[in-house]
């Protein structure tokens, strides 16, 4: 593998990926901004092109980290719920009170720039909790033994 910072010329880099000498200066300029960036989408950079910043970087920022506790307490978030915290955070964090639409257009850019592919989590993970504790409860009250329990997914039961 070839490392910039362990002595490999520009040129040899540049043949390898087809690209030019002044882009892997551009590059290396800003390694630091591109390991944020990076670090900062939910998965990695994607297919992304471009560091374009959003143009509300404070409201973007709060519905990206209400977006990520929210999917990590496996709670389903839609767009249009996406696009009401836009809203609701723009009205707190704005002085102006500019417009601010978080249409259609902009949620496909929000979720382009910070990788999310999906809003959607599936239902086993939203109902596993529930049904654990209150599958536990029945065990111990009808004092089932563990031979009378039987795994059935949506495969079917098997024997």
């Amino acid at each position: 593998m070839y490392n910039i910072n362990k002595g490999t010329s520009y040129s040899v880099i540049s043949r390898q990926f087809g690209i030019g000498v002044s882009t892997i200066s551009d590059i290396k300029k800003i390694k630091e901004k591109l390991e944020k960036f990076v670090s900062e989408t939910e998965n990695g950079p994607g297919k992304r092109k471009t560091l374009k910043q959003p143009e509300n970087p404070n409201v973007e920022s709060a519905v990206f980290m209400w977006f990520i506790q929210q999917r990590r307490l496996h709670v389903p978030v839609s767009g249009e719920m996406l696009c009401e915290k836009a809203r609701s955070f723009h009205r707190q964090f704005s002085k102006n009170n500019h417009a601010f639409n978080a249409c259609k257009g902009w949620l496909d850019n929000f979720k382009k720039r910070h990788g999310i592919r999906r809003l959607k989590i599936s239902d086993e993970k939203l109902s596993i909790k529930p049904f654990q504790e209150e599958f536990k409860q029945l065990v111990i009250q009808k004092k089932f033994k563990a031979e009378q329990i039987y795994n059935a997914d949506k495969s079917g039961l098997f024997w």
